[in-house]
């Protein structure tokens, strides 16, 4: 069994059965193809409880997040026990596996990322968990990431 994760950076594996056109609070009026998305966010306490709360129908949307997961279906989530730079990590680990931005600064707004929401077509959505994330030693990946920038 796993243990349980009380601090550190979530991916929240997304579907949108449709193309839409969706309001994102400040940002306005976004589209997003249909598809697999995956958001990068960060609960430097209390993880758990952050990433139920994206599962909870029922809540006060403050988030970039809570508005697209509105209209979409929230499948899977992933913790991760990094620093809150691992979300711009696992961001750009997305980026440079096939997943593209549609929307940017979604999710980005106090750091320097163009986006932490990343979106993926149905084949390398699949490929991105089954071979990337399950196959690879995400604190060695993050420490190369972050000191050899």
């Amino acid at each position: 069994m796993q243990k349980e994760i009380k601090k550190g950076v979530y991916l929240l594996k997304i579907y949108l059965s449709q193309n839409k056109i969706i309001k994102i609070g400040a940002l306005g009026e976004c589209e997003f193809p249909q598809g697999y998305y995956f958001y990068a966010g960060s609960a430097q306490r209390n993880l758990p409880a952050r990433v139920r709360r994206h599962y909870s129908e029922e809540k006060k949307y403050h988030w970039h997040i809570d508005y697209l997961l509105g209209e979409a279906e929230l499948i899977d989530d992933f913790a991760f026990e990094l620093p809150k730079k691992g979300e711009c990590f696992l961001t750009d680990l997305m980026i440079n596996n096939n997943g593209r931005i549609v929307v940017p600064t979604f999710g980005a707004g106090d750091c320097s990322c163009r986006s932490h929401l990343v979106f993926f077509q149905k084949n390398f959505a699949k490929v991105f968990v089954n071979e990337l994330l399950y196959n690879i030693d995400v604190n060695s990946e993050f420490k190369e990431w972050l000191y050899g920038r």
